[in-house]
């Protein structure tokens, strides 16, 4: 059972997301997040730089840091880099005492596979051929994020660049013929995705499969676009979080078992009654602390033991 808080909040969101949800609109597209003007916390330097002509944000504390975390932030390929992902940017850096980078490419609802993947890998590769050169870096994404992030690292594999020690995928987005159970499951329960009552599924399967538009003529099975169909040999150990009621719950499940069969480590954590991104959107809940401590743990893990300075 989940908390009262979590659950007055979920009941709160289906109420407002009730609009766009009956018409099957693209929350990413509808709603825009909050992107204020930036201010680092006490003890910490903010910098934007550029890598492979992306823009990265980095985040470092004035102390002496552990290591490196590296994220990719969601939003389909509509979302830019807003407050939602530099607060969680500020958890992990104050948490884990570690520079974060973020990698800042610029989504548009025109554009169409690979753009996006594209600049994700150029920041990438040219990060790993200057700080990340010696693949001591943990790198996070969540929901396109981590399609993002396990694209790139599909590419670096391939191109002998420096993997992550450790991966983190949170509600991932990664199967985008969307061809798991949940779609259908979750149909009703996503707070932030499912169709009304009384439509039935079989009549919107395709409006509640949302595939999206960026795929282009690409196969949807291409594990470059849809990592879910990925051989992840060699692959870090990964940690892969989502909610019990997302829609795309599948997602993170064909995650982990691809993880598995590939004789890679994984660890999945479904949190019971929660819906896609919680522990970004309000991470104040009893349930996303405990799943951002579940996060701080696995990063403080695989860090190396020796402090650095980035």
């Amino acid at each position: 059972m989940i908390s009262l808080r979590a659950t007055i909040v979920r009941a709160a969101i289906k109420i407002y997301t009730y609009p766009y949800r009956k018409r099957f609109a693209s929350l990413s597209r509808s709603i825009a997040l909050k992107n204020s003007p930036y201010k680092p916390p006490k003890g910490f330097v903010f910098t934007k730089e550029v890598y492979g002509g992306v823009q990265v944000e980095k985040l470092a504390p004035q102390k002496a840091a552990k290591g490196i975390v590296l994220q990719f932030h969601g939003g389909g390929h509509t979302a830019s880099m807003n407050d939602m992902y530099r607060k969680a940017a500020e958890r992990l850096a104050a948490n884990c005492d570690c520079v974060v980078y973020s990698i800042n490419y610029r989504p548009d609802a025109e554009l169409i596979y690979p753009a996006l993947h594209d600049a994700c890998y150029a920041a990438y590769a040219a990060l790993c051929k200057s700080v990340l050169s010696n693949g001591d870096f943990v790198a996070v994404g969540d929901s396109f994020g981590a399609n993002l992030l396990l694209s790139a690292c599909l590419r670096a594999r391939e191109d002998d660049l420096p993997l992550p020690s450790a991966l983190i995928c949170l509600c991932a987005y990664i199967d985008m013929a969307a061809s798991g159970d949940s779609y259908r499951k979750n149909c009703y329960k996503d707070p932030l995705y499912a169709m009304p009552k009384r439509y039935d599924f079989k009549e919107h399967e395709k409006q509640m499969l949302r595939i999206s538009p960026y795929c282009g003529n690409t196969p949807l099975t291409d594990p470059y676009l849809s990592p879910a169909y990925a051989d992840f040999r060699a692959f870090p150990r990964t940690l892969i979080q989502c909610g019990g009621l997302e829609n795309s719950l599948s997602d993170s499940q064909m995650l982990y078992d691809g993880l598995i069969a590939s004789g890679c480590v994984a660890e999945l954590h479904v949190f019971d009654g929660m819906w896609h991104d919680f522990m970004y959107m309000f991470p104040r809940l009893k349930e996303s602390r405990l799943a951002w401590r579940e996060i701080y743990e696995f990063i403080a893990a695989n860090f190396s033991a020796v402090d650095r300075t980035e």
